[in-house]
């Protein structure tokens, strides 16, 4: 992570703005010397006033009517033909924003932005090959500017020839360096060259009202996103905007945007939903707002949503429709987004902008065949954008697959998983080395990735200089809070890599130039969704730099891509870990459509291994798969009982009770969870509110952060318990505030096998828990705590009260307790299993063995 930086204020708005919408200056280009001001064209203006109430389809329609009377002063002063051209190109029609911008450049042909954007139309309308040629007539015509040179070393030479375009950046830097707007156009060329650092450089030497500027401001929190930039820095970026503009809907929804990247959804709802307030009018507000919503499992919120746009939407001819469509899609409803589509393809000139929507909401539900004849007429289009062929490619890929006999094609993007794990496409295997890879979404502070650390470190002690052991996160950085549990990893026999900062698109690049045999494989990874396929790519390339003989990969959105990525890599052994029970439909966060298709393509494969940590998750897998019993092998967590126990030492329970205030004689009711929907921090917040209102000795704290740590605080607030239950966030070590616990509540609706609950008892801290997944596993009844079969919260407070009020059991725990972990759930017991799985140990004997290949 780079330091934070000081970054000069943003200079206050001179008035309030309606709607989100930024001011509008008339006059587009002076008028000449000599020349009488033109009178101010009442059609112009009231187009310029809705703008800026916000209304643009309004205004957009006015600005065609002084386009087709006006006179060239006119025309000139408001930049009309510039202005259309704007939404032509928003719209997709580069053919029109290009013939529209030629009529403006005829009437202002000094307009530099203007011969800028004309230039961007021409390159991306170049046919390959034919880019230099469009260059050059452009150049003859306008003249070579900075923003020219720009544009040709990031589009004509840098797919090429990258030391081209650094020389072309060169020459920028050395004429035109403090020319106003260069050093924000090097910046942005350098980001795409994958130097996010060299461009923050850039910019820090950017000086005056341009520093200020929000361009320059969204660029420098978009560069300091790319180097790791903490989530605090970032966000006081986007607020800065606010503060100094909070009516311009787009500044809350760079918030937004912000905010989604660190994984905070309630901030980044709030944002959207205020960007919403200002500027209704902005689709890409809806979208926001419910993809975050739905992160968040607000299905209420979302439907108060969806039934708003229609209301705003509804009266909006065609494009409302297709906005519509739109919205639903976003909502997750894509059945409803598909009726709505298929109305707004009604409207002949909105078939283009059309068809796309309509064929992803079709491809949703699994119906090919419509969505491609929809794909194909939107191809023939001369502009056809490069998300529409990635959508086309995906469509082809499932035809490719051919449905099961008897049966039809799978949910996309099932489909496509089908293809990768059935039939892969003929590719160059690699000789396997003697390396273990393990494969973590990150390192988090969250119960799966600490045991993730737990056994990288424990198998890469037990192999030591039996081969070498690597673990790979798809996000490991610190500033996201996604590297707490990396020191529990770090041995001296284990190499880490972190895939966050890799550049996927150099690696598409690199791949598909040094080894042209893997271009039908690169093609079949990038016609996966763009979340899925940029995952699979860095770990294709991770796998084939380091040729593992066996990759351990963990959790149902890791074994998604990993799984793929080793098929196709060839990689001879794959152990899946499942952590979890199965996720319902209604499980936002978990839930996705294809999971089953992927299992059970995976289990034909004769090298993949299955694993789930509890008894109840694997009987679930096996059960939904209908897979044979036994299937799955059932590899419980590990906890090193000492260590957890060393982290409390003699005196942190009484160091951490006087931290919360708590009087002598208080009973301390304790949770560590994340506070999310899935572990019901409302319930637990109510079980404990019933007994602290019956006992005035009981207080509560919960040790966890999460998207719903605002609202619980409100709640807490409202019942006047603040100064009795406190949301102490993360905690680091966690050990103590466990210690200070009496009883330790878990209220989860699902569960895998609760880490939590198992380094409570190592503790000796009494549990009670609902029956969630493997947590009636995780203890021993009435001697470690409490199963609580039915979760009203009735019953569980009643649970905890006998906990509470029952010394003996208490007593139990705390001696009991740690011994029966250490029995049940010992890490020397799941690295030695551990090994068994790779097939380098035989648990009865204990010796090592190299990997057996299971091809």
């Amino acid at each position: 992570m780079i330091p934070a930086r000081d970054h000069p204020p943003v200079p206050a708005a001179p008035g309030r703005r309606r709607a989100g919408v930024k001011d509008r200056a008339g006059p587009s280009t002076a008028p000449r010397a000599g020349a009488a001001t033109p009178r101010p064209d009442p059609a112009a203006e009231r187009a310029l006033a809705l703008e800026n109430a916000g209304d643009r389809h309004g205004a957009g329609l006015i600005w065609l009517e002084v386009a087709a009377s006006a006179g060239p002063a006119t025309l000139r002063r408001y930049g009309v033909h510039r202005r259309l051209a704007k939404a032509a190109e928003a719209r997709g029609d580069r053919v029109q924003a290009t013939a529209l911008l030629e009529r403006h450049l005829a009437l202002a042909p000094r307009d530099a932005g203007a011969a800028e954007r004309l230039l961007k139309l021409r390159l991306a309308a170049a046919a390959p090959g034919e880019e230099a040629e469009a260059y050059a007539a452009h150049v003859a015509r306008f003249g070579e500017t900075a923003a020219a040179l720009v544009l040709r070393a990031t589009r004509i030479e840098a797919p090429h020839d990258p030391d081209a375009a650094l020389a072309t950046l060169a020459t920028v830097e050395a004429r035109w360096l403090d020319a106003d707007g260069t050093r924000l156009r090097l910046a942005g060329a350098y980001e795409r060259l994958g130097d996010p650092a060299r461009a923050l450089a850039l910019l820090d030497g950017v000086r005056g009202p341009e520093a200020a500027s929000s361009q320059t401001v969204k660029t420098r929190l978009r560069l300091a996103q790319a180097v790791g930039e903490s989530k605090e820095h970032s966000a006081a970026l986007a607020r800065r905007l606010i503060e100094a503009e909070p009516d311009v809907a787009a500044h809350h929804a760079l918030l937004g945007r912000t905010l989604k990247r660190f994984n905070d959804w309630a901030g980044a709802a709030a944002a959207f939903e205020a960007a919403l307030a200002l500027d209704p009018g902005d689709l890409a507000h809806w979208e926001g707002a419910l993809r975050a919503l739905g992160a968040l499992e607000r299905d209420e919120r979302i439907a108060e949503l969806t039934a708003r746009a229609r209301r705003v939407f509804g009266a909006g001819g065609g494009e409302g429709l297709l906005a519509l469509a739109r919205i639903e899609l976003a909502g997750g409803d894509a059945r409803e987004a598909i009726g709505v589509a298929r109305r707004a393809l009604a409207h002949p000139i909105l078939r283009t902008r059309t068809r796309p929507v309509l064929a992803e909401a079709l491809m949703e539900v699994g119906a090919y065949a419509e969505a491609w004849t929809h794909l194909a007429a939107a191809l023939e289009a001369p502009d056809a954008e490069a998300d529409l062929q990635r959508a086309a490619a995906r469509c082809a890929a499932a035809f490719a697959v051919g449905a099961p006999a008897g049966g039809a094609l799978p949910v996309f993007p099932g489909a496509l998983f089908l293809r990768a794990l059935g039939s892969p496409p003929p590719r160059p295997l690699l000789t396997p080395t003697d390396t273990v890879m393990l494969v973590s979404s990150s390192l988090g502070a969250g119960g799966a990735e600490r045991q993730v650390a737990l056994t990288a470190a424990g198998v890469s002690r037990a192999r030591g200089g039996t081969g070498r052991t690597v673990l790979v996160g798809l996000d490991l950085t610190p500033a996201r809070g996604r590297s707490m549990m990396r020191s529990l990893a770090e041995t001296e026999f284990l190499t880490i890599e972190d895939l966050a900062h890799v550049n996927e698109a150099q690696v598409f690049r690199t791949l598909a130039a040094e080894e042209p045999a893997l271009r039908e494989t690169l093609r079949l990874i990038g016609s996966f969704p763009r979340n899925l396929s940029r995952d699979i790519l860095k770990l294709f390339d991770s796998f084939r730099r380091h040729r593992p003989s066996c990759v351990h990969l963990w959790q149902d959105g890791v074994i998604s891509t990993g799984a793929v990525a080793a098929v196709l890599a060839g990689v001879p052994a794959i152990v899946c870990s499942m952590r979890n029970v199965v996720a319902g439909e209604g499980d936002r966060r978990r839930y996705r459509a294809y999971l089953a298709t992927m299992y059970r393509a995976l289990a034909e494969r004769p090298e993949v291994r299955f694993t789930a940590n509890s008894a109840a998750g694997a009987r679930d897998y096996e059960a939904w798969l209908g897979f044979e019993p036994g299937r799955i092998r059932v590899l419980r967590n590990g906890v090193d009982v000492a260590s957890i126990r060393a982290r409390a030492p003699a005196g942190a329970r009484e160091a951490v009770r006087a931290r919360l205030n708590l009087p002598e004689g208080a009973l301390l009711i304790g949770g560590v969870f994340r506070l999310a929907p899935a572990k019901r921090p409302h319930l637990w917040l109510d079980v404990v509110a019933r007994i602290a209102g019956a006992d005035s000795r009981v207080h509560g704290v919960i040790v966890g952060d999460g998207a719903l740590r605002a609202e619980l605080q409100e709640a807490i607030d409202a019942r006047g318990l603040s100064g009795r239950i406190t949301l102490a966030g993360r905690q680091s070590p966690v050990e103590p505030w466990m210690a200070a616990m009496d009883v330790l509540l878990l209220a989860s609706e699902v569960e895998g096998l609760p880490n939590v609950l198992l380094e409570a008892e190592s503790l000796g801290v009494p549990v009670v828990t609902t029956e969630a997944g493997g947590s009636g596993e995780a203890l021993l009844q009435g001697v470690t705590g409490m199963l609580v079969k039915d979760d009203a919260p009735e019953t569980l407070a009643a649970a905890l009260v006998s906990v509470v009020r029952a010394k003996s059991l208490r007593h139990r725990a705390r001696v009991g307790a740690p011994v029966f972990i250490e029995q049940r759930f010992g890490i020397e017991r799941m690295i030695r299993e551990t090994l068994a799985v790779f097939g380098e140990t035989d648990p009865t004997r204990g010796d090592a063995t190299r990997i057996r290949s299971a091809s």
